[in-house]
């Protein structure tokens, strides 16, 4: 009985194979390679001409200002990215410093001889931003220090920069009529960060 049991469980497996083999069918494959996903450039660039555009360049230097003088920089932004900006932003990030060992003139004013006192008598005069022609001017930092101004991000620009868009920025700072002797040779150092966002 055994035997005949071993036999039909094999004959079982035999038949199940031959079923398995022996049946047919389609079958195809389709295949997609190569899929995938990126992200473009998020780019600006500044020049002072237009021209040019650099991710670090030096935009200006004013030397031997007088009280009450004024003196204006034009410089432009691009969109060198693949996407439209929004929005752009500008930090003035600014160190007084003393040229040398403070002067006769100065020594008998200046309280404090080794910090300089000079952006605090800076007082931006005018301040505008123009795309395609369209000109906005940003009055609420006109009548500001530089001083009053350093280290916050100001909203220079507020709509849409298509890719290869140009802004032009102008700046006129004047130095204050009011200005005195605690600020004699005294420099100020201006680092500008332009920030920009979708």
């Amino acid at each position: 009985m055994k035997r005949a049991m071993v036999v039909g469980v094999l004959g079982l497996l035999v038949f199940l194979a031959g079923v398995k083999f022996g049946v047919s069918y389609f079958s195809d494959v389709a295949k997609s390679e190569g899929n995938q996903i990126s992200t473009g450039e998020f780019d600006i660039g500044i020049s002072r001409d237009g021209e040019r555009f650099y991710d670090d360049y030096k935009l200006f230097s004013f030397d031997d200002l007088q009280p009450g003088e004024e003196r204006t920089v034009d410089f432009y932004i691009k969109n060198r990215g693949d996407y439209p900006i929004s929005f752009v932003g500008m930090v003035f990030n600014i160190t007084d410093l003393e040229d040398g060992s403070p002067s006769k003139a100065e020594a008998l004013v200046d309280k404090t001889p080794d910090t300089g006192e000079l952006s605090k008598y800076l007082i931006i005069k005018d301040f505008r931003v123009s795309q395609d022609g369209d000109e906005k001017v940003l009055s609420d930092y006109i009548g500001k220090s530089l001083k009053d101004l350093n280290m916050s991000e100001l909203q220079i620009f507020s709509g849409s920069l298509p890719e290869n868009g140009i802004l032009k920025v102008t700046l006129t700072v004047q130095l204050s009529p009011a200005a005195g002797n605690d600020c004699l040779t005294d420099t100020s150092k201006i680092c500008i960060r332009i920030t920009a966002g979708q």
